[in-house]
């Protein structure tokens, strides 16, 4: 049976409609998984640069493999594939045995060392200022840290001989060019806040150490949460 031309329009367009909700919806998919692929792409990269292709070539293939495979999953036209189900598990037991062979932490470049003070890195002193914490991946301020914030600015204004610098730290996921411009973001937030807040920009300067300097050991959100912030340094 033929169909009418005003049938096989509706048809048509019913499929296009279709088409664009599971592109929209694979896009959606491939976002989630972004930090945790550039993560891994990050790990290779510095495994690499200490010769893991030489040092440790079984592992650093697996990981490679591994990081093909995942990518795969999370980007092809299929937004309910789960990578979490079937690859997750096979790609953190390859990038643990690569990091057992290739410590890709004794790979990291080096953050170009900062000039001391007049004092001296032992005569720094201890901070009385509260630090705050950021969302994942974000750079605003939370509105529940605004109170802490508050309260240094009170001190700040209280003590206006008092210089600080506000260093800008990311969890560890992410590249490491990543999360210095996160950590830029991060530290310039809070700056133009107590700026707005009355204290001279004078007084303020700003700097990221990205992932390079975490405060919490670990590898979960436990860890993560206190990694994300921006930490308050007299001068």
């Amino acid at each position: 049976m033929n169909r009418s031309p005003k049938t096989g329009r509706v048809f048509q367009l019913a499929l296009f409609c279709a088409s664009v909700a599971l592109m929209i919806a694979g896009c959606a998919t491939t976002a989630s998984y972004r930090p945790e692929m550039d993560s891994m792409k990050a790990v290779l990269t510095e495994a690499k640069a200490a010769g893991a292709e030489t040092r440790a070539p079984k592992e650093f293939a697996a990981a490679e493999a591994c990081m093909d495979w995942f990518t795969h999953e999370a980007t092809e036209f299929n937004p309910f594939a789960d990578p979490d189900a079937h690859i997750r598990g096979k790609c953190q037991a390859a990038f643990a045995a690569l990091r057992g062979k290739v410590p890709t932490e004794a790979v990291l470049p080096p953050v170009t060392p900062q000039p001391e003070t007049a004092q001296g890195a032992a005569e720094k002193k201890a901070s009385p200022l509260k630090d705050i914490f950021f969302d994942f991946d974000k750079g605003t301020i939370r509105a529940d840290m605004k109170k802490s914030l508050n309260e240094d600015v009170r001190w700040l204004k209280a003590n206006p001989t008092a210089s600080i610098i506000i260093e800008g730290h990311c969890d560890e996921r992410g590249t490491r060019e990543y999360n210095l411009a996160l950590g830029q973001r991060r530290a310039k937030s809070t700056k133009d806040y107590l700026v707005a807040a009355g204290i001279n920009v004078k007084r303020i300067k700003v700097i990221s150490y990205g992932k390079e300097r975490p405060f919490a050991p670990g590898h979960d959100e436990s860890a993560w949460k206190l990694n994300r912030r921006a930490h308050f340094v007299l001068q």
